[in-house]
């Protein structure tokens, strides 16, 4: 009878250690990681080109828009939010957003002087394959507080912010092209009163109706060309280039000659209309 006790109590110590073990140690079917990198280049004549700055004032035009005109840039910055992945069979992750007066969760904001910006790590997405991507250019509603926000939406820092009314700039642009018709204002990188300055502030989260305020910021849609796999121990990595030039010669040719200094959201429908076409995916590392 004793030995038979002492056999029950040890398989249920062995049934307690196993149990704590499987729980110890996550399996492939436990929430993963994705990265998500945004590659800022220049496609010309059909071959990524890694962008090159300058200093404000410089006369080295690297670059050529639609119509023939060379610009070179000084700041390239802009809001990512509202990431979704979805996947073939159901599989569905989003990046809420949280914005409080401390810290801003779901929002990024990628600069170019700042590269370890370009890389946006999701984390405890559910495992499974993922062949597409959503994300929003720009701040929406969900982000846009009457208080004060923390975090890389601070107005007192993040330099993207217009005002309560407009919200934040989704998209900033700053640079010089011989071809400009004038002087800008309210810009970082630039003085007032260089003549070959241009310079392109874009967003608007809402729009009212026979006013200035319009919705310029932009929900994207990429499909990847292979699955991305998500589970224990391994970590995808979404590589997404944005084409500098696009945003010129896109859906409507830019002119520096004509509207070169954009600083509210009716201004910059043009370059608004131009962003979905900038962003493409372009590969994964499995």
């Amino acid at each position: 009878m004793k030995k038979l006790l002492l056999i029950s109590i040890l398989a249920s110590i062995n049934l307690y250690f196993t149990s704590c073990s499987k729980d110890d140690n996550p399996t492939d079917e436990t929430n993963g990681t994705v990265e998500v990198e945004f590659d800022n280049i220049a496609l010309v004549d059909g071959i990524q080109r890694q962008l090159s700055m300058v200093t404000p004032g410089s006369s080295d035009y690297q670059y050529t828009n639609a119509l023939n005109q060379k610009f070179n840039i000084n700041l390239l910055r802009y809001y990512i939010s509202n990431i979704v992945l979805e996947g073939p069979n159901g599989e569905y992750f989003e990046d809420k957003v949280s914005v409080t007066t401390t810290a801003v969760k779901g929002i990024y904001l990628v600069d170019e002087s700042n590269h370890t910006s370009s890389l946006i790590t999701l984390s405890d997405v559910p495992a499974g394959e993922y062949n597409k991507i959503k994300f929003t250019v720009g701040v929406d509603e969900n982000g846009v507080t009457e208080g004060a926000a923390g975090g890389i939406l601070d107005p007192a820092t993040c330099n993207m912010f217009w005002n309560w009314n407009s919200g934040y700039i989704a998209l900033k642009f700053e640079g010089q092209s011989p071809d400009s018709n004038g002087g800008v204002s309210g810009t970082e990188t630039l003085d007032e009163n260089s003549i070959h300055g241009i310079a392109y502030h874009i967003g608007g989260w809402r729009d009212i109706e026979g006013t200035a305020f319009v919705y310029n910021n932009k929900a994207l849609s990429l499909d990847f060309d292979t699955n991305a796999k998500v589970k224990y121990g391994e970590q995808p990595h979404v590589h997404i280039v944005m084409d500098v030039l696009t945003l010129f010669n896109g859906e409507n040719d830019i002119d520096f000659t004509g509207n070169h200094n954009v600083h509210k959201p009716l201004d910059g429908v043009d370059m608004a209309n131009n962003i979905p076409n900038a962003f493409t995916f372009d590969h994964i590392h499995q």
